[in-house]
Formats: structure tokens, C-alpha cells, sequence
């Protein structure tokens, strides 16, 4: 951030008519030093999501997925988009970790819908045995099946910037979160026809009562 900072304060001082070259190294000095902070923010969030303390509850997974999904058209309003969320879902477990884990599916099938005319993203699921299997399903771009594996690994992207790829720590978070709750994430996808996320989450055993 402070490298930024000097970067921009250089690009006042030369000035709109200062010397072309210096004024495009500040700017590709700045946006990989944003993109730093960006890896650092999510290395962080990242670390946090597997040592945070859990805090198990009853939480409305449909609610949080609403939420989540307010958030990215509050966002980007300009973006028409149906996101439909099936309404009853619930499990027992940290809604602070949830949340983060619906933020993070969600946003992965909004990134790589961008180059779609419309974001459409369905999220169901179904009470099985003592947990819920939730699924997130978009018709974004896709992608190969021979690298489902490596997408839940962090800094693994299997697309570029401009397919909508952000900086590949994305899916660890989840996939940490989802391992904290005894369950494990599953992709499926056909390139140019979207990807499917298949989240297996067991009941976390409540607190006893004081």
C-alpha cells in the first residue's frame, strides 16, 4: 500500500503531460502492487479461516446466500443477473465461516460469468442425514475437468484476468471452511456450458448448555 502511495503521488507530480513511458511504469507499478495486497488480504482471510475458533449455531444457509448475493449486485449493479436461492436450507455451524463460504462460491460464479450477457447462478440443497448438501451452479464459461483438482489449492487458477480469474485463494477459502465442517467440496463443469459445486457440510455439535 505504501508503494502505491508513492507511485500515485509520483503520476500527480508528472502530471498529465509528463513523459509517457514514466506515466505507464507508475501505473503498472501501482496495479501489481494493489494485486500484492489483494494476495495478501486473502492469505490472511485464508490463515483466519483455519485457525478461527468455531461457534456453532443453527444458521439459514438461504438467508446468508441471499445476502451474499445482494452484495455482488449492490456491487455491480449494472450486471442483469438471476440468482436464485431455494429457501428452507439450513445446518448447524459457524454462520461467520458460512458466510464467507457462500461469499466466496458466489463470487467465483459471478467472475466467471463475465463474459456472459446475463449472471445466472442457482443454489439448492437437500437435509441428508446429519448435514446438508448444497449445490452452486452457474452457466459461466466452465472449465476442464482434468484440473477440478487443482482449483481448490491456492494461487491454482485455470483461467485468466480477463475470463474473470481472481487471485486463485478464492476456492482454498472454501474449501478450508468446508473441511472445517466435516465435509468436502466436489466440481463438476462441461467448458462453455458453466460449473457445478457440490458442498457436503455436517452438523457441528452444539454447545452444551450452561
Amino acid at each position: 500500500r505504501a508503494i502505491d502511495g508513492f507511485a500515485a503521488r509520483l503520476s500527480r507530480q508528472l502530471g498529465a503531460d509528463g513523459d509517457a513511458a514514466a506515466i505507464e511504469t507508475l501505473a503498472r507499478i501501482s496495479a501489481t502492487s494493489a494485486r500484492m495486497a489483494g494476495l495478501m488480504d486473502g492469505l490472511l482471510e485464508l490463515a483466519r479461516a483455519g485457525r478461527i475458533e468455531l461457534r456453532p449455531m443453527r444458521v439459514d444457509v438461504s438467508m446468508l446466500a441471499d445476502w451474499c448475493a445482494a452484495e455482488l449486485q449492490d456491487a455491480d449493479p449494472g450486471r442483469e443477473a438471476v440468482i436464485e436461492v431455494q429457501q428452507g436450507l439450513e445446518v448447524i455451524g459457524d454462520e461467520r465461516l458460512l458466510k464467507t463460504l457462500l461469499a466466496q462460491l458466489l463470487r467465483n460464479a459471478w467472475r466467471f460469468s463475465a463474459t456472459r450477457p446475463r449472471v445466472q447462478i442457482d443454489v439448492s440443497g437437500t437435509r441428508d442425514g446429519n448435514g446438508l448438501a448444497l449445490v452452486v451452479r452457474d452457466h459461466g464459461i466452465g472449465f476442464e475437468m482434468t484440473y477440478a483438482e487443482k482449483m481448490l489449492e491456492p494461487f491454482q487458477r485455470l483461467h485468466g484476468s480477463d475470463d474473470g480469474a481472481g487471485d486463485g485463494i478464492g476456492l482454498a477459502i472454501a474449501d478450508t471452511i468446508v473441511s472445517r465442517h466435516g465435509g468436502n467440496i466436489r466440481a463438476e463443469s462441461v467448458p462453455g456450458e458453466g460449473a457445478t459445486f457440490h458442498v457436503r457440510l455436517q452438523d457441528l455439535p452444539m454447545p452444551e448448555a450452561r
